[in-house]
């Protein structure tokens, strides 16, 4: 597992393709689309590499802090299905006893 803020994942995700900062971490391209997904972090649609190796100018979306802060810990990495499911059911059986 990788740690680092929604605005480092946000800078990263636009400054190269996420195959070659997964490489670089050490974890799988679908593991850093996972997280910019669950953390609403916009990545780059599929050809905007090749658009910017000729020569075409794409640019990058802002990141929004409007669902989470800038400075949010995002995780990096495969969920264990096991902790994954302790943690849901956790979080239900508390919402259950609050209501």
């Amino acid at each position: 597992m990788v740690k680092m803020s929604r605005k480092e994942l946000h800078m990263l995700v636009w400054l190269k393709p996420m195959t070659n900062i997964a490489r670089e971490i050490g974890v799988r391209d679908q593991h850093i689309a996972q997280a910019c997904d669950a953390y609403d972090i916009a990545r780059p649609r599929p050809g905007h590499w090749q658009r910017v190796q000729y020569g075409k100018v794409a640019n990058g979306t802002l990141l929004s802090s409007k669902k989470y802060p800038f400075e949010e810990m995002v995780l990096i990495g495969p969920v264990n299905s096991r902790d994954h499911r302790t943690k849901t059911l956790q979080a239900s059986s508390m919402s259950l006893r609050q209501a």
